[in-house]
């Protein structure tokens, strides 16, 4: 087969997405409107692939190239591009599309090439890939976990992954005439002279949003000790219909009346649907849970005004009434306005107060006491903006430059999980029974030496807040890598890849957690027209914190059983690494 020409996919950034999603309408119009913010900033691989496609000069060159399977017996035949072998899993969302559609040209009638619906066509594409891949396996012996990783053509449209393209306008250079595809559009019978499908047929998947239950409040509000909600100072309360089951729930307060919510994102999973996915991101899954619970009929409106990135965990804010959402976003706007007037003064991120938890890479032991050192004080530095992953972080702002930097700043509040230890040593085992180290549990196990390969010595928890109104990109990620720390799990700065497993699944995860979020909570004000209007009060606050993070477990069984009483993980040095567990 010839190879496929290269396309561009920016017909995403500003389609409809009409049908796409389980939530409501207004919850998609907000996917769609920052999917392209969201997916340039937070999968910059993707957006480098993008700027090397081409676009095609005219419909012709569509479909150079191109490979036709027939459908049925009156002559149909479907044509695709790009169809590679599914087995390459390591490939960017644009590597693994495919253009699909019924040959105009085939010999059939008119009739029969009206007749022919998207399911038929998607299903072809994906036989035609299962049969590819079987033919790989046979040849190369290699397995492919195709169970979850290659969906079927039914699981493509529920995920989102399969979108229709007006072909002349794509031609052209106008990708706004693309439509994200919805299970209920598998009848559909386009026009397939000017149209065609656009299938990523191995698409993005976020496993972690299916280890949670999007419906019910986590476990650690319920026990006690892993989580809390205190509004106007009174521990708030979980609702019966709330209490989780087997799988821990992410919604740590709800307040109808207000219109908000706080939710506990895993971490390796998006706040907004990507071009491939539309089904499991923070976003289309608490939508779904609103719409499971009001009834299939209803229309949640959800927004997510303050996003963290995908591989982050940790508090996030959901608005699931307008007043809310667009009181929060006056209060952002207010926020980036007086933020380049600060000089290490706490401004607020639309009124809220975020502290992070982070677990960072320590190569050099001194560095634990320099760290230390900057507790308490106003670290800064200037990001270009625009620069690609990993972004430039400078100390001074340059005097000569036609590049945009914004000003970063960030304050570390404390440094290790408790009194008894600053930093834990990666190379200590636990027992005498396997050779697992700190390191294996942190990194995962396939790595066999995961810290050496870093050269980190230690891992150090700090907590941190930002100081800046305006949010940056990458401002935690990249002021700490700037500072020779980076972040355990952030491979873009130096931190290497943390693999988290479960139930078959594989995916990556970051050490850094929204650990508390503090606000005061607005009040409402009715308009002679009744309108109901939210500003901002100092009446009651809520502040909504969790305890633990994912590696927490592992620093406490450190602590628990390779830490001296009253010894000093630093002075000890390379002496811990030897302590095992009698």
């Amino acid at each position: 087969m010839t190879a496929a020409p290269n396309r561009s996919n920016s017909g995403a950034s500003g389609s409809s997405q009409s049908g796409g999603g389980k939530g409501g309408h207004h919850q998609r119009e907000r996917s769609n409107s920052n999917s392209h913010h969201h997916h340039h900033h937070r999968h910059h691989s993707h957006s480098s692939s993008h700027s090397n496609h081409r676009t095609p000069h005219s419909k012709k060159d569509l479909w150079k190239g191109s490979l036709h399977t027939s459908i049925g017996t009156d002559g149909v035949s479907v044509q695709m591009v790009g169809l590679d072998s599914p087995a390459r899993t390591k490939r960017s969302v644009h590597e693994s599309t495919v253009f699909a559609r019924v040959d105009p040209n085939c010999g059939a009638t008119k009739e029969s090439l009206a007749a022919v619906n998207i399911g038929t066509v998607v299903d072809a594409m994906v036989t035609e890939g299962w049969q590819r891949m079987a033919k790989e396996i046979l040849e190369t012996g290699v397995h492919v976990d195709t169970a979850d990783h290659y969906p079927s053509a039914a699981q493509l449209l529920e995920l989102g992954a399969v979108w229709l393209l007006d072909e002349t306008a794509y031609a052209k250079g106008d990708g706004a005439h693309a439509r994200r595809l919805a299970p209920k559009d598998v009848d559909l019978c386009p026009e397939w002279a000017d149209m065609t499908l656009r299938v990523h047929y191995v698409p993005e998947r976020f496993f972690a949003s299916l280890e949670v239950d999007w419906n019910k409040y986590c476990k650690g509000l319920i026990l006690g000790d892993g989580a809390s909600a205190v509004v106007g100072g009174t521990k708030a309360t979980v609702p019966a219909r709330g209490l989780p089951d087997s799988k821990d729930g992410v919604i740590v307060y709800e307040d109808e009346d207000l219109g908000f919510a706080v939710l506990n994102k895993p971490g390796g999973v998006p706040c907004y649907s990507t071009l491939s996915n539309h089904a499991e991101d923070a976003s289309s899954m608490y939508s779904a849970a609103l719409k499971e619970r009001l009834g299939e009929d209803s229309h949640p409106f959800l927004s997510l005004p303050l996003r963290i990135e995908p591989e982050a965990h940790g508090l996030v804010l959901a608005a699931t009434k307008k007043e809310f959402c667009s009181y929060l976003t006056k209060q952002v706007e207010l926020a980036g306005k007086i933020d380049e007037g600060t000089n290490g003064d706490e401004q607020l991120i639309g009124g809220v107060k975020k502290t992070y938890r982070c677990l960072v890479c320590i190569k050099d032991p001194a560095d634990i006491d320099r760290i230390e050192k900057l507790v308490g004080r106003v670290v800064e530095h200037y990001v270009d903006i625009r620069s690609p992953t990993p972004k430039k972080f400078v100390r001074n702002l340059p005097k000569h430059s036609n590049h945009e930097f914004g000003k970063c700043q960030l304050r570390i509040l404390s440094v290790g999980q408790s009194k008894n230890f600053r930093a834990a040593c990666v190379n200590s085992k636990f027992s005498d029974a396997n050779d697992e180290t700190l390191a294996h549990r942190l990194w995962g196990p396939t790595a066999e030496h995961p810290a050496e390969d870093l050269g980190v010595q230690y891992v150090m928890e700090l907590s941190v807040q930002l100081l800046n109104g305006k949010a940056r990109p990458h401002q935690i990620r990249g002021q700490l890598a700037a500072l020779g720390v980076p972040i355990v799990g952030d491979a873009a700065y130096g931190g290497g890849t943390c693999e988290m497993r479960g139930h078959r699944h594989t995916w990556e995860r970051m050490a850094v957690q929204v650990g508390r979020l503090e606000m005061g909570l607005p009040k409402v004000e009715e308009g002679e027209d009744r309108k109901r209007t939210l500003v901002p009060s100092d009446e009651v606050a809520g502040v909504f914190s969790l305890n633990t993070a994912w590696w927490s477990e592992y620093l406490a069984d450190y602590e628990r059983h390779v830490v001296v009483p009253g010894a000093d993980v630093a002075a000890v040095g390379a002496e811990m690494a030897a302590v095992t567990v009698q």
